[in-house]
């Protein structure tokens, strides 16, 4: 069983998280397996910083081999019977499962290189059972703002890990393959208070099977705009690259509102009934801003 993760990171945006691979508990059951190889990618939507620079040096997954709980695709998110991440740095197992190390090679990353659809390999294993996690060990997270580097406290009571709960919809099992993005919201999830930088990390996984995406172009260059989707459950944000074009995935299936912040004295516009389709990534028309 193989699996990819890939990571992205949307910024004002995210980090993503792909996963590669066949989980299945039993024969044909796609969101467990008994043997699978894991492989973690990195991709990145801008954040309104210059670089965000994540220093990890762990990559694992949580595994669960029993044989009930395996068929349960909450098993421990329930609130009268959680697995808590603040439990798991403690021990390596639990009645949840058991953490298992992913090959990975330690080192600083920069979360804004990597931007619509860019990804990079971060880390590959093997694991026997049903994914229920996966975790980052992060030694310093920093930013660099206007040419000035900051340190960013990572505030999660979860010690200097970062966690991804995973389930059956976020893993696309078709073919001798299984995927899972896992994007990290950076525009959400780093903090400025009082001249200090703080991160809660918020993570949502997602494939490109079971959730739909936006992407299109946005001009000129000058008016250095942020698109944002608005949908009912869902909003999501990206920032363009120097020639115009922007790409959001992981969107829940809906309609969803566009927005086009602008600067530079350009003008905001709005796109509204934009229709998102599971499995799909919407072309939406090209925008051209006006001041």
């Amino acid at each position: 069983m193989k699996i990819k993760l890939k990571s992205l990171l949307t910024g004002i945006a995210s980090f993503a998280i792909m996963l590669f691979a066949i989980v299945s508990c039993e024969k044909g059951d796609a969101r467990n397996s008994e043997v699978s190889a894991l492989k973690v990618y990195l991709t990145d939507h801008p954040a309104e910083y210059d670089k965000v620079l994540v220093n990890i040096t762990a990559v694992e997954a949580k595994i669960d081999t029993g044989k009930a709980s395996c068929k349960d695709d909450r098993h421990g998110d329930r609130p009268e019977k959680p697995d808590h991440d603040a439990d798991d740095h403690r021990t390596r197992s639990d009645e949840f499962g058991f953490w298992t190390a992913l090959s990975f090679t330690p080192g600083s990353y920069d979360l804004l290189t990597l931007r619509n659809g860019i990804d990079t390999l971060l880390a590959t294993g093997t694991v026997n059972g049903t994914l229920r996690k996966i975790r980052l060990t992060v030694s310093s997270v920093s930013v660099v703002k206007n040419g000035v580097t900051y340190p960013v406290t990572l505030a999660t009571g979860t010690a200097n890990f970062i966690y991804v709960r995973i389930h059956g919809n976020d893993i696309d099992a078709s073919g001798d393959s299984s995927r899972v993005w896992v994007d990290f919201d950076v525009s959400r999830s780093i903090m400025e208070v009082n001249g200090q930088f703080i991160l809660r990390p918020v993570l949502k996984p997602f494939n490109d099977r079971n959730f739909g995406g936006l992407e299109g172009n946005v001009k000129p260059a000058a008016a250095a705009a942020i698109v944002t989707a608005y949908g009912i459950s869902d909003t999501a944000t990206a920032i363009p690259d120097s020639a115009g074009r922007y790409c959001i995935r992981g969107l829940d299936a809906g309609m969803y509102k566009l927005v086009f912040d602008a600067g530079n004295g350009y003008i905001d516009t709005t796109i509204s009934g934009v229709q998102v389709s599971k499995g799909r990534r919407t072309r939406v028309a090209d925008i051209v801003l006006k001041k």
